[in-house]
């Protein structure tokens, strides 16, 4: 958070603690407001799931009934300015249910075929191509009934999440071991699903501290992973469930909001929609999820999830924080100074208590 930003919020509580004195909680409630950001029709186009963010677009996957285990059909990529108006597409074969930038390279990275003979193929938008790398060993021993559903960048580390293992011995998290793919890819294990509720690997974002957070879709859990790949390496799972009186399916995708404001975006596969959700009044690094009929906030200490939006099928979703405002820095002085020696005879009563 920008310092003056801090600064603006601390005179806002001040101002309340002088005003409401010392039982007044320091929070703020959060607000959303949902619209329309795209649709699939408007690019003959089924199905949105994967989005993400990056170079001032938004790039959203339309899988089209294509299949996840073999050639048969096509995805449709589309890049979009964050004002939702049509900027480029591509059509690549298979499946397409990860899909990432790479901030390192400016790539898109977009993993083909999660269920069974996986490719990956790199995006490169500022000429228009795209290339297409096959994984190697031990990928090919596998390769009839796994393959790789999402990937997510921590500094120059490349790290994917392996679909459909058969024993909790398996991969569920692997590391490639060339950031710049070559032909064949190889990886190396960092995360088996041994003492871990990830039976059923899918989407996989790095988070604000380094680590990165795997969602466990048939599990309906969240794995949160520590320094991952290094001695340090710590896993947890955080099983989901519903607020009283609530539903929520099966989990899809999960993020940090790493701001107080900003925008989600959330593909909804069976509207054939992408919609950008406005939120103000967040506390930053609060945990949200998108599952099979809610958007909601989850209590990282219960797992509990509060829906915010419902009757939909939620599924890829990214967070772009709000450009912070700047107050003159005369006024903000004026004000801070103001009501802090509006507060302090306030806080002196609160502590003499």
């Amino acid at each position: 958070m920008a310092i003056t930003k801090l600064g603006s919020q601390l005179a806002r509580n001040l101002s309340l603690i002088a005003v409401f004195g010392c039982g007044y909680n320091i929070a703020t409630a959060a607000s959303f407001t949902s619209t329309v950001f795209a649709t699939g029709s408007a690019v003959n186009a089924t199905q949105p799931d994967s989005i993400t963010i990056g170079n001032g677009s938004l790039w959203a996957e339309y899988s089209n009934g294509a299949s996840s285990t073999n050639y048969t059909g096509t995805s449709t990529i589309v890049q979009y300015s964050l004002a939702g108006a049509v900027q480029n597409t591509y059509s690549i074969p298979g499946s397409v249910d990860g899909l990432k930038y790479n901030p390192n390279t400016g790539q898109v990275w977009a993993l083909q075929n999660q269920d069974a003979n996986s490719r990956l193929s790199l995006i490169n938008p500022a000429t228009g191509t795209v290339t297409t790398y096959n994984y190697g060993d031990p990928y090919p021993s596998i390769s009839g009934s796994r393959g790789f559903d999402d990937v997510a960048f921590i500094g120059s580390n490349v790290y994917l999440s392996v679909t459909n293992p058969n024993a909790a011995t398996d991969p569920v998290i692997v590391k490639l071991n060339n950031a710049t793919p070559t032909t064949p890819v190889t990886f190396t294990t960092v995360l088996t699903g041994t003492g871990l509720l990830a039976t059923d690997p899918d989407s996989l974002k790095s988070t604000p501290t380094g680590g990165l957070i795997l969602t466990g879709e048939g599990d309906g859990a969240l794995t949160f992973v520590t320094n991952p790949g290094m001695a340090t390496q710590t896993a947890t799972s955080l099983k989901l469930s519903a607020a009283p009186g609530a539903t929520i399916g099966s989990p899809d995708d999960a993020l940090f909001a790493t701001a107080d404001s900003g925008t989600f975006y959330i593909a909804d596969t069976a509207t054939n929609t992408i919609y950008a959700i406005a939120a103000s009044g967040l506390t930053p690094n609060s945990l949200f999820v998108s599952t099979a009929t809610a958007f909601g906030s989850v209590d990282q200490t219960t797992g509990v999830v509060t829906p915010i939006i419902t009757g939909r099928s939620l599924h890829g979703m990214e967070f772009v924080p709000s450009a912070a405002a700047v107050p003159e820095p005369s006024t903000f002085g004026i004000s801070l100074a103001g009501v802090a020696l509006g507060a302090v005879a306030v806080l002196r009563k609160c502590i003499a208590r």
